[in-house]
């Protein structure tokens, strides 16, 4: 069973680590006043942080769209029999949201699991990493799921709790 994962681009893993461990990764949207770019596809974390020292507007940013991932999706399982997309928080970002409202507009070609990771950043890429490990050594949707789910109780609650 193939399994591809996906995750969005506040997981800050580049390119190179996305394409060597397998893992899709869906770009937030970068908005400098009237420029808007695709984060790590029309603008690199150096020319981010080069136009954020020079630049006379405060970034904003925005999740990818519905038919964003609808495309997304669509286009991953071609290649899978699941798809697994990991997203940074809903208390932080619509991007999960965005994520649920996309798999309603894909005719389900394979099963897709939106998961809210409950955390960002760092947090994310570790949970990332370790369900592309798992669905690469031949983990079943499932079995990536439940270890997803596993890291959470283990990792990110006990942090979560003690704040």
């Amino acid at each position: 069973m193939v399994v591809k994962i996906i995750t969005d681009s506040t997981s800050d893993i580049s390119p190179e680590v996305a394409n060597a461990i397998g893992v899709t990764v869906v770009p937030v949207y970068v908005r400098f006043g009237d420029e808007v770019y695709r984060d790590g596809v029309d603008i690199s974390n150096d020319e981010f942080y080069q136009k954020l020292a020079t630049s006379f507007v405060h970034p904003a940013t925005s999740q990818p769209t519905p038919e964003d991932f609808a495309k997304l999706y669509s286009d991953c399982s071609k290649e899978a029999d699941g798809i697994i997309s990991i997203h940074i928080s809903d208390k932080v970002s619509g991007v999960y949201n965005s994520a649920l409202q996309g798999k309603k507009m894909t005719k389900e070609e394979c099963q897709i699991e939106d998961v809210d990771s409950y955390v960002t950043s760092v947090g994310l890429a570790l949970i990332v990493m370790a369900a592309a490990k798992l669905a690469s050594s031949g983990g079943s949707l499932l079995e990536v799921l439940r270890r997803h789910g596993e890291l959470l109780v283990e990792y990110i609650l006990p942090n979560l709790l003690t704040r």
